[in-house]
């Protein structure tokens, strides 16, 4: 398949499957349900019903409805991973995704606009906890939950505090040569790495946004579909 320009880089039409960088966003892609979506309207329905149609009418910025809905979370952490835990579960096909993933030499990342403290257990429960992570944090009080994320270059309206397109650039530096890049995910934070990726897989707002942008994407159900795709465009 054709490639475009890696983040920066020349496009190398010779890539093969050999080289690869699967980039994953986590919650409504990698889980069935988004895990901060099922706290808020569990712990905070009016903050939700206020806020929630402000984000979708582009009135505040993604960090900006987290934050604000957040604040009105005041739960233990136990709570809040007792939420997500009992409320979603890892998509089909994930695991054995990673494995052929693995198996194949390929990397592949999570990179979240979610909070370490839900992922890791979520991971580990589907025995995937040295996949990376890349994400945001949370610290769940009684007083409220405050929100942290790693600092970026870049202010990125369409992403959460964490630019996930910096993420992809300081992964790109890291490697010896330049990988196709491949994007899978469902949200308005995946939006800035799939304008760049070579292929990218989407479901939910970010289809209707790639949709709107006229960029080409690959609907998707669950991990066997992906793999299915990318054994047919990148052939060893």
């Amino acid at each position: 398949m054709q490639l475009k320009s890696y983040i920066g880089r020349p496009a190398r039409p010779e890539y093969t499957a050999a080289a690869m960088l699967i980039v994953c966003d986590f919650d409504g892609t990698i889980t069935t349900h988004d895990c901060l979506n099922l706290i808020v309207q569990r712990f905070a329905p009016q903050a939700w019903a206020t806020i929630e149609p402000r984000l979708r009418a582009g009135e505040i910025t993604l960090l900006d409805a987290i934050v604000e809905e957040f604040r009105h979370v005041k739960v233990t952490e136990e709570e809040a991973v007792d939420c997500v835990l009992e409320g979603t579960q890892i998509r089909a096909g994930f695991p054995e995704f990673v494995e052929w993933a693995e198996d194949n030499g390929y990397d592949i990342v999570v990179v979240s606009a979610g909070f370490e403290v839900l992922i890791t257990p979520m991971l580990a429960a589907a025995g995937l906890s040295r996949l990376p992570v890349y994400s945001g944090d949370a610290t769940f009080t009684r007083e409220g939950t405050e929100i942290a994320y790693p600092s970026t270059t870049r202010e990125c309206a369409s992403c959460c505090g964490m630019c996930k397109k910096d993420v992809v650039e300081e992964l790109a530096h890291k490697t010896a040569s330049p990988k196709p890049l491949v994007h899978i995910g469902d949200g308005l934070s995946d939006l800035c790495v799939a304008r760049e990726a070579d292929l990218v897989f989407a479901r939910g707002s970010l289809a209707r946004l790639l949709d709107k942008e006229g960029i080409p994407y690959r609907p998707f159900e669950d991990f066997f579909e992906v793999r299915r795709v990318l054994e047919s465009s990148f052939p060893r």
